[in-house]
């Protein structure tokens, strides 16, 4: 293996469409806030929606971090010919 090249890994729309759980999630919690009447009810719903969000990008986050460790551990390794 004398010359590396690098690879690029495209993205496409495809990768980043909603699923259909998605689409229903959205559509109950759409269903639900529009129903409130209450203040407070309103605002748990809006703490509860930050919480969700916040808590997805943490598990985002820690995915993308151990994904490049690992490709940069396998960049580092060295395979004799």
């Amino acid at each position: 293996m004398d010359s590396l090249e690098p690879v690029e890994v495209g993205l496409s729309p495809f990768n980043f469409e909603s699923t259909l759980e998605d689409q229903f999630l959205v559509a109950r919690l759409t269903k639900e806030l529009e129903a409130v009447t209450d203040i407070n009810q309103l605002r748990e719903g809006a703490i509860k929606l930050l919480q969700l969000a916040t808590m997805r990008q943490s598990v985002i986050r820690g995915l993308v971090r151990r994904l490049a460790n690992l490709e940069c551990s396998a960049i580092r390794t060295h395979y004799s010919d």
